[in-house]
């Protein structure tokens, strides 16, 4: 078939998915561009934009140069006269608004678009004339810069009135760079290489780079990290400089570092000004077409290779959402498994085996869908993220609200235009979407009478407490099931982000709160969204985004849970006889008070030799309780970890089953670890039992630091809102037991305790010694406790409108600073020695797990001589490393990835480490336990040790299967780190924006001291130490950016508080000191 027939099939069928070029402009009609690449657009088919507009894609040679002349885009939504009327329908409206969600795929025949009633065809040439007749004195003054009127962080853009800036290339953030600790970071020599599967670029890999709005795309080559800045070549033969972090797709040696080489002399060889990061710059001085055009070339080969899959494919790709999704139930995919799918291939071909043209065709198809797919884990490299595709009936029920509210607004437009029309369109849903307006103004007005509404998308605390039975009262107002789908709707617009931030669907959700008329003078945004949905009473108004980004259970698209009547039961303990009866040796459980499960403890022995013990790590055994299909273990798969909030613990396997059967107490299962240590902190021998213990002494950190001389000092509340004497927390789930106190303990355990100390100690000194290193990423804490009479399973109901007369404490508290042991130290220590003795045990058999492992990454200086040169010196002399040294060595070493075949984590200075000591709360924990105790019933069953062997046919979980499993693992627990991470900072917030608008802590004080860490977007990134926040400030007046530098202090007041955006914006008013100076007032 022709293809620019074929193409402009697709154009007119789908034209939502289309834009005319990548490269947008600021420019007048008379600005040129000339380029020696092709452009692409938002499917990646080479453009030509001045034939934009004829509704056709000209494909065009690499090496053809073009003028770049005004070009015109086509949005969802958005339709020329002609398309207008080519689609226009007249078809029957159906009379039920649940058959119009019964049935997937049949809103787009039931629901037309409403027809805008068309002005006279007059040349687009003249009404632009008219136009800037009429409008000529609002036209911006030259000296206006677009830059101060785009969209801040987590804003939607306006891609028409506000283009993105034409040379910059600025991918979406995550909003988490702020909160999250450095990650630890690891060294070279024997490290593993991971091959194409590594999390870091090397020199000559392809990535894409696309800005947020996906409007702009560039395929460009790695050239190399410069501090925090990675630089890239680019495909229209430019460079630009972007802050460090892994590409969503990218081709593994694409081309080799040799061919990258010449271009390094061209180009900057340190990190660039933040005013210049993100946005394409061409070379100062002309690169040779020798140098550049060879890679040049082989990008726009790669780009039509992905052309041509892209034609050959052409109904698939663009049906690929109405191939994989599932009318009711959530899918999360691989991108690999996603191209098989919607690409047919056959079932045998191997994930490897796939072109990664083919790869990239489908990559950037479903990332150019407007709603549908969301990438689940970003920035995860090797696996290019895990894709969720959302429900049939979802989106459905999305483009049925679609239609209701724009045929609402063109009815609101004509009725004050015309006066009011005989004829509604959509009659029967635009009364429906009346009547869910009312309830909504309803419940708004209940929510008020209490709680005052506010600028920062969130409802301010309760102003008076109500006297009645119960914290909480149930209004009068319940929705009706015609009204669950704007509900959905706006869930999926603020809560689910089901839609990018450039979404058309984000008017409207805006178009939604407007026809509420309660928001006049807000912002019209998700954040806005959020306070509405709170005030209508659905989510609670404490309730943190984190839970609906993790979709746990009760916040996805549907309620849906692993069910125990699915599955098999409960085993046999299969290890019953080989169990070791550890009699009356006394297992010390070291916990918190507040721990929801107790799943190791810790014992020490005398061995036969004088000066060695035996150290026993002995640790919850979960997998010899139930097997592989039992429920508990499915469950566990699912959660892969259990989930910690500050408001809530969601367990990874039932209470039920922990509390009665496997958090460590007297008579329990255990599986132990044991390591045979002399003085000097040397492993000299390592085993691995199956027992039972039946002595438990339990107490905390602080009670064994007490016992070991160590001064323990509690955290400073910092914060503080709500009476925590009037609220009780629910502690649902907390391991209640009898707490040893230093004075209750006897002689001998305190003896035992003070040796197991110091055998830990040595063991850390010993690692120190070998390229470990101690990293204190102390951070606020932040305390949350809710009263026990607020079931807050209330806001499960999608048809009740909520109020709780009642609000949560918050406190915020800070780790007093100290360079002297944690009081975690001892635990700590001794739980990294149980990983290691596992590793070990499991590597001796070749046994599959999921070992933390340091990358090799040969760009990287050789980490070991910085430890030797820079680290070891403090070591020896046993003085902490400095803050900066400690930096540069992390920074030195590549980063730890999970992986099935062992090697160094040289952080902890270890041969190989994995998690194996807390199977009740990780997943690859309790993988490892279900693969030793395979191993250890394989041993008995033949009567000899399985070491050297490399015999699977045993083990639950060969190789392969493990493999598969870890990119999924992988991805779940760096989203629910971030997610954690997130709720934290979100009722932080919570707790500043109650103390600074209402009042509610004492000894609050306006003025805060804010501490620069750089520049970011035009504002001051840092630190409000008296929070414990990080923030951000806008520039003082007067000051350029190179005025201010990281550690000046100044004196700032909170300008704005978004616990939904997570934001702190901070309002300058003096600089008290800049770096390294003695205190200044200016």
């Amino acid at each position: 078939m022709d293809v620019s027939r074929n193409v402009a099939k697709t154009v007119a069928s789908r034209s939502a998915n289309w834009t005319a070029s990548i490269i947008r402009t600021t420019a007048t009609s008379s600005s040129t561009f000339y380029h020696s690449a092709p452009l692409l657009n938002n499917r990646g088919i080479s453009t030509q934009p001045n034939n934009a507009r004829h509704g056709r894609h000209n494909l065009i040679p690499s090496n053809t140069g073009y003028k770049f002349i005004n070009s015109t885009s086509c949005r969802r939504g958005l339709q020329t006269n002609s398309s207008t009327k080519a689609t226009s329908q007249n078809t029957q409206l159906a009379q039920e608004e649940g058959n119009l969600e019964a049935s997937a795929g049949s809103v787009d025949n039931a629901l037309p678009f409403p027809k805008v009633p068309q002005p006279p065809e007059i040349p687009i040439r003249e009404r632009l004339r008219r136009w800037e007749a009429e409008n000529i004195s609002e036209v911006l003054a030259p000296d206006v810069s677009f830059d101060q009127d785009h969209a801040k962080h987590g804003q939607v853009n306006n891609l028409y009135t506000r283009p993105i800036e034409g040379d910059r290339i600025r991918e979406i953030d995550d909003g988490q760079q702020l909160e999250d600790p450095p990650q630890p970071l690891f060294e070279g020599g024997d490290l593993v290489g991971f091959g194409s599967e590594r999390s870091f670029l090397l020199r000559g890999d392809l990535v894409e780079l696309r800005t947020h709005d996906g409007i702009r795309i560039e395929l460009a080559i790695f050239v190399r990290e410069l501090g925090i800045q990675s630089q890239f070549y680019t495909m229209s033969g430019r460079w630009v400089h972007k802050a460090s972090r892994n590409a969503r797709f990218f081709v593994p040696n694409f081309v080799s570092p040799e061919e990258v080489d010449p271009l390094i002399a061209y180009l900057p060889d340190a990190d660039v000004p933040e005013a210049i990061q993100d946005k394409l710059q061409s070379f100062e001085n002309a690169l040779p077409r020798s140098i550049g055009a060879p890679l040049l070339q082989k990008m726009a080969d790669f780009g039509h290779e992905t052309d041509a899959v892209y034609r050959e494919n052409l109904d698939a790709l663009d049906n690929a959402y109405n191939i994989v999704a599932l009318p009711q139930q959530v899918r999360h995919m691989s991108l690999q498994r996603l191209t098989k799918e919607i690409l047919k291939l056959p079932p045998k071909t191997k994930p490897d085996s796939i072109a990664p043209s083919t790869l990239y065709a489908v990559y950037r198809t479903i990332m150019n869908e407007g709603m549908g797919f969301s990438v689940q884990s970003s920035g995860n490299t090797r696996s290019w993220g895990r894709f969720e595709i959302v429900p049939k009936r979802i989106i459905d029920s999305i483009k049925m609200v679609t239609r209701i509210i724009r045929s609402w607004q063109v009815h609101t437009v004509t009725s004050a235009r015309d006066g009011e029309s005989e004829i509604r369109p959509l009659g029967q849903f635009m009364a429906e979407f009346g009547s869910f307006l009312g309830t909504a103004r309803r419940a708004i007005d209940v929510s008020r009478e209490d709680r005052a509404s506010t600028m920062s998308g969130q409802v301010g605390p309760v102003g008076a407490i109500v006297d009645s039975d119960g914290p909480v009262k149930l209004a009068e107002q319940h929705f009706d099931t015609p009204d669950l789908k704007y509900i959905r709707f706006m869930k999926c617009w603020v809560a689910w982000d089901t839609f990018s931030h450039s979404s058309p669907m984000n008017g409207i959700g805006s178009a939604i709160l407007r026809a509420t008329g309660r928001y006049d003078g807000q912002a019209l945004d998700r954040s806005t969204g959020w306070q509405f949905l709170q005030e209508i009473g659905i989510i609670s108004p404490w309730e943190t985004k984190a839970s609906f980004e993790l979709r746990l259970p009760g916040y996805g698209y549907y309620k849906h849970a692993v069910t125990e009547k699915q599955g098999g039961k409960e085993s046999e303990d299969a290890l019953a006889e080989m169990r070791k009866d550890w009699k009356e040796l006394p297992v010390y459980c070291i916990d918190d008070t507040g721990a929801h499960e107790i799943d190791d403890g810790v014992s020490i022995e005398a061995s036969e030799t004088e000066g060695e013990h035996w150290v026993h790590i002995h640790v919850a055994d979960p997998g010899s309780l139930f097997g592989l299909d039992s429920y508990p273990a499915r469950r566990a798969k699912e959660m892969i970890q259990t989930v910690y909030m500050p408001d809530r613990v969601i367990p990874m396997l039932p209470d039920s089953i922990v509390q009665e059967k496997l958090s460590l107490a007297p008579n329990r299962p255990t599986l132990t670890f044991s390591a045979k240590m002399n003085e000097k902190g040397e492993m000299i021998d390592h085993k691995v039992t199956t027992g039972t213990i039946r002595k438990v002494v339990y107490l905390t950190p602080a009670t064994l630091g007490e016992l070991l001389g160590n001064k323990v000092t509690d955290p400073e509340e910092v914060l503080a809102v709500g009476n925590s004497e009037t609220i009780t927390s629910f502690n649902d789930g907390v391991m209640h037991r009898d707490m040893a106190s230093v004075d209750s303990l006897s002689a001998s355990d305190k003896a035992n305790l003070k040796l197991l100390a110091s055998l830990g100690d040595a063991r850390r000194t010993y690692s120190l010694l070998r390229g470990g290193i101690d990293l204190n990423n102390a951070r606020a804490s932040v305390i949350v406790k809710i009263d026990k009479d607020i079931d807050v399973d209330c806001y499960n109901s999608p048809r009740n409108s909520t109020h709780v007369h009642s609000d949560p404490f918050i406190s915020i508290s800070i780790p007093p600073a100290s360079d002297g042991p944690s009081i975690y130290g001892p635990v700590t220590n001794l739980m990294t020695l149980g990983g290691e003795i596992a590793a070990a045990w499991c590597s001796a058999r070749n046994i599959p797990i999921i070992y933390r492992v340091t990358q090799a990454h040969p760009d990287k200086p050789d980490p070991g001589a910085y430890f030797r040169a820079n680290v070891l010196p403090y070591v020896l002399r046993g003085e902490s490393v400095p803050k900066d040294v400690q930096s540069a060595y992390v920074l030195a070493q590549g980063p730890v990835l999970p992986s099935s075949v062992p090697g160094p984590h040289v952080a902890l200075g270890v041969e190989m480490y994995t998690k194996c000591t807390s199977p009740l709360r990780r997943y690859s924990d309790l993988l490892a336990h279900w693969q030793i105790q395979a191993a250890l019933l394989e041993e008995a069953k033949i009567g000899e040790s399985l070491v050297g062997s490399s015999r699977e046919d045993y083990l639950p979980f060969p190789k392969a299967k493990v493999d598969g499993l870890i990119p999924i693992m992988e991805g779940r627990e760096k989203a629910l780190g971030a997610g954690r991470r997130g709720a934290e900072r979100s009722w932080a917030l919570q707790a500043v924006l109650r103390a600074w608008k209402f009042g509610q802590s004492k000894g609050w004080r306006d003025e805060l001291e804010f501490r620069v860490l750089g520049m970011m977007g035009g504002m001051v990134n840092g630190f409000v130490d008296r929070l414990g926040l990080m923030a951000m400030m806008d520039m003082p007046a007067g000051m350029e950016p190179d005025d201010i530098g990281e550690g000046d202090v100044f004196t700032a007041r909170i300008k704005k508080v978004s616990p939904y955006e997570k934001s702190l914006l901070m309002e300058p008013l003096t600089r008290v000191s800049t770096a390294g100076s003695v205190e200044q007032r200016e």
